[in-house]
């Protein structure tokens, strides 16, 4: 049974921790404390006791494995405590660490994580996106059972969107996994989930299969919840196709299950399905019973009380049915000695159906008054959202004219640069990418900066960038040594050290451009993460000049040296520097990733175009690509005819 532990004492609460002291291994430690709060109810003094108690264990080993273990559950308690956006706090910040370490796994972990806490908070947009970052990453891995869940996931979550063919697509996938690893009740859920799918689709033969075959592994492996669940989704298949006889049957087969379960959710579906049914079928005085019921249970305040108001209903509604048994056959014996007597009978029965409705229309007259309050709150507290909003936007937007202001200037630009040409496009209204230039006595500096996140935590970290590169500059020319200057300068902003949490920075490709008279160039480039791409006018294909593999800032080392290299680059090359929201765009037909080959080729194809051709093709490509997605990161491409 759900409870909760507001009644213990501290000595009870200490009881369960010491328990778990005993535990050899720190998985299972983990393991049962996630164990016990996905099953209580905390208060938020209990779930912080909880949190200090798996924060203990940190000392066991630094490794990155079993720090990263203990963060998931910590996420893990706030999910199961249904405290999403503190677990959505916790999962992006384990996605960052992840990120750093450039680890499939744990990347795709934290992904899943962060999408299934969006579907918690029934955000279905975000929680595909993420689905779909968790699929690209955990496919690079052998981790088979947790691809099958991402996979199932997508098939649900297409489902909600009523995206019914790519739904089936995914559940036959996770099904194919599942199979293949023997996951049996993972194959299970997923029979379940092809069944609800095929449901939709009004495809009922194919439902019932699949719902058998969910069945027969819930029921061989004991699962009275599970077998509950789809025992009453079998039942809508057969009220679907007008067997009634058999949809009463399971909707009552899988209420009983519920009950034993308690599985208070599902009791309440069934009651309420099966009362539709009787209401259907003109047996109005056992719909109102049961639809009065399913009220009662949906208006409890906790599960506590659910299931415990399940268990008398339950009682008293078996009672009631033995005596309107009993009562029957009474009246049946009667009925053969007097008609009139069963005229009497059918009277009253008659009555009390009447009555009966009558107390339904009261409960369903009474929420719609409820609702309609509710309503009214809900439009006025709206309207202070709506009026926060718009306060917020315009702030935003006020920033961006500041943010816009120190970018390097047009004038400035094309003084120095013959052609050229900048795509500039915030996924949101401030941006965390940015580009900036200055002239110096040996050549003319321009950089593309890449900085964590976007949007507003974007738009702070772009100042702080943008700081450091003039100090940097005031210091010296040399693309590799202001990059090491803007290093040091964006830790040292941020108090980066060993010691602090802190692991923001930022990627950054920097080129100095020396002009000859002859129309040619001495180019110096250095990056951190970013690469160069050089169009030689004469060369067919496109050549990538590599970058430093460390970021800026973060988990670098403060005294990082980035490689500079000299090129020389003939009249009409083209240079081409660009953080990577082009390349990582999903979109197209299949929703795929647009991946730095296709844009390497794209450019390559763009060789002897217009530096404004060259614009307009990309942006058009990408707006093309990217179709009705979001936009998912800043997007900044710089291109450099010389």
């Amino acid at each position: 049974m759900i409870f909760s532990l507001a009644g213990y004492s501290q000595v009870k609460l200490d009881s369960i921790f010491n328990i778990i002291d005993t535990l050899p291994s720190l998985n299972r430690k983990l393991g049962k404390l996630e164990n016990v709060s996905s099953k209580l109810k905390l208060s938020n003094k209990e779930i912080n006791l909880v949190l200090n108690k798996i924060r203990s264990f940190e000392k066991e080993s630094s490794d990155f494995d079993t720090q990263f273990k203990i963060q998931k559950s910590i996420g893990n308690i706030y999910f199961y405590q249904n405290k999403g956006n503190d677990a959505l706090t916790q999962y992006f910040s384990l996605l960052k660490i992840s990120e750093k370490l450039n680890n499939a796994f744990y990347i795709g972990t934290a992904h899943d994580n962060i999408a299934e806490t969006y579907q918690l908070l029934k955000n279905k947009a975000f929680a595909q996106k993420h689905l779909y970052y968790a699929k690209n990453y955990l496919e690079k891995t052998d981790s088979t059972k947790q691809i099958g869940e991402v996979y199932n996931l997508l098939g649900t979550n297409f489902k909600n969107l009523g995206q019914l063919d790519s739904a089936l697509k995914y559940h036959h996938l996770a099904l194919e996994i599942r199979l293949k690893s023997n996951h049996k009740m993972g194959v299970a859920h997923t029979y379940n989930n092809l069944a609800l799918v095929y449901s939709k689709l009004k495809d009922y033969t194919k439902a019932e299969e699949f719902l058998k075959k969910s069945l027969e592994i819930k029921i061989a492996l004991k699962d009275k919840k599970g077998t509950a669940g789809s025992t009453i989704n079998l039942g809508d298949v057969y009220a679907n196709t007008n067997r009634i006889k058999e949809a009463k049957e399971n909707y009552e087969k899988g209420r009983l299950l519920a009950l034993e379960a308690k599985a208070g959710n599902f009791f309440k579906i069934g009651t309420q399905n099966l009362a539709e049914l009787h209401f259907e079928t003109g047996d109005y005085k056992n719909s109102a019973i049961l639809y009065v019921r399913s009220k009662q249970i949906a208006d409890s305040l906790n599960e506590e009380e659910t299931n415990k108001a399940i268990a008398e209903l339950t009682s008293q509604y078996e009672t009631e049915k033995k005596d309107s048994e009993i009562a029957i056959q009474q009246e049946q014996l009667k009925s053969q000695l007097a008609e009139n007597t069963k005229q009497k009978i059918m009277i009253i029965a008659s009555g009390i159906a009447l009555f009966m409705m009558l107390i339904a229309v009261f409960f369903i007259y009474r929420s719609y008054k409820q609702n309609k309050r509710n309503a009214h709150k809900l439009a006025l507290i709206n309207q202070v959202i709506e009026e926060k909003n718009r306060e917020i936007t315009d702030s935003i937007n006020y920033a961006k004219l500041i943010q816009e202001s120190l970018l390097a200037s047009k004038d400035m630009l094309d003084k120095n640069l013959d052609s050229y040409f900048i795509l500039y496009k915030p996924k949101d209204i401030v941006s965390g990418d940015f580009y900036w230039a200055s002239e110096t006595k040996n050549g003319f500096l321009i950089a593309c900066v890449d900085c964590t996140g976007h949007g507003v935590p974007g738009a702070f970290m772009s100042l702080i960038g943008k700081e450091n590169l003039d100090k940097a500059v005031a210091k010296t020319s040399n693309p590799g040594e202001i990059l090491s200057e803007l290093n040091r300068g964006v830790k040292r902003s941020l108090n980066q050290n060993e010691n602090t949490k802190s692991r923001d920075g930022m990627d950054a490709a920097i080129l100095r451009i020396e002009k000859e008279a002859n129309g040619n160039a001495k180019v110096n480039f250095a990056g951190a993460n970013r690469p160069l791409y050089l169009l030689k006018k004469d060369l067919a294909g496109i050549e990538e000049i590599k970058a430093t593999k460390n970021a800026v800032g973060g988990f670098t080392d403060t005294n990082q040296v980035f490689i500079e290299h000299k090129i020389n680059v003939s009249k009409g090359d083209t240079l081409i520097i660009t953080t990577d929201g082009y390349a990582d765009q999903f979109g197209s037909d299949n929703n795929k990733k647009l991946t730095t080959k296709r844009f390497k080729d794209l450019l390559n194809s763009l060789k002897e175009d217009s530096t404004k051709e060259q614009k307009n093709k990309l942006e058009d490509f990408f707006v093309k690509w990217k179709g009705k997605q979001e936009q998912l990161d800043d997007l900044l491409v710089i291109g450099i005819r010389i």
